[in-house]
């Protein structure tokens, strides 16, 4: 069976997504992201989500994870 590459696309389209919330002033649900992925026929689960957060952090993008309640919002730090 080949390997898909949606995963290799999914990094990507979540950091547009991080990008397109950020100039708009606002924050994204991990339901948000999902639905995202899915719209490109891309399948995600939460903890794949999470760890392309991590990844994303250890490239050197500003990722910023807030609790509400009892969901989880992200963004992307503004920088001067």
């Amino acid at each position: 069976m080949a390997k898909r590459t949606d995963g290799k696309l999914k990094i990507l389209y979540v950091k547009d997504i991080l990008e397109q919330a950020r100039e708009n002033g606002r924050t994204v649900t991990m339901r948000e992201i999902i639905a995202h992925l899915s719209a490109h026929g891309i399948p995600a689960e939460r903890k794949s989500v999470s760890d392309d957060m991590r990844l994303l952090r250890q490239y050197g993008l500003p990722v910023v994870c807030i609790r509400r309640g009892r969901s989880t919002v992200y963004s992307l730090k503004k920088t001067p």
